[in-house]
């Protein structure tokens, strides 16, 4: 799925091609991804090609520019933890990337640091917690809408 800059040089990559043999209704393609726990009430993942299922979602679809065509980067606005600015973008380009090919987030040094100095557990930066719910829920403001992953997404049991 990735932009051709990203694919093995003289390949074509697979979403590419369908669109140049006009095999697609739009040229777009969903992820819909689900937890164990949806998985066990029989809702599955699947990714579809050339429309969106808009019987897996509610509310309307927010579109945003590609900034990063190499892997579908979008920019960033702000990155909130229990509804507070972390500033993490304030004086910089902030992009984030959606990857269908991990179920962690990762991110560039200087988030990672800035995180870790207000005392934020990250990546490596595993901190004792009082409470399972102790940093909240953490926000990405994309396009300046909230998208807010609850704490029990984000924090997992060291």
């Amino acid at each position: 799925m990735a932009y051709p800059a990203l694919a093995e040089k003289g390949v074509k990559p697979v979403f590419d091609e369908m669109i140049d043999q006009k095999l697609l209704k739009q040229n777009v393609f969903a992820f819909y991804l689900t937890s164990k726990q949806a998985e066990g009430m029989g809702m599955l993942s699947d990714l579809t090609f050339g429309y969106y299922d808009k019987a897996k979602f509610k509310g309307d679809i927010h579109w945003n520019d590609i900034k990063f065509k190499y892997m579908f980067g979008v920019k960033l606005d702000d990155v909130k933890i229990k509804g507070e600015s972390t500033g993490l973008c304030k004086d910089r380009e902030c992009l984030i990337t959606f990857d269908s090919g991990t179920s962690l987030m990762s991110m560039p040094s200087f988030a990672a640091g800035k995180l870790t100095s207000m005392n934020i557990p990250v990546g490596n930066n595993m901190m004792d917690c009082a409470s399972h719910t102790q940093y909240g829920d953490m926000t990405l403001v994309i396009g300046g809408k909230d998208y807010v992953i609850s704490n029990e997404e984000w924090m997992f049991p060291a």
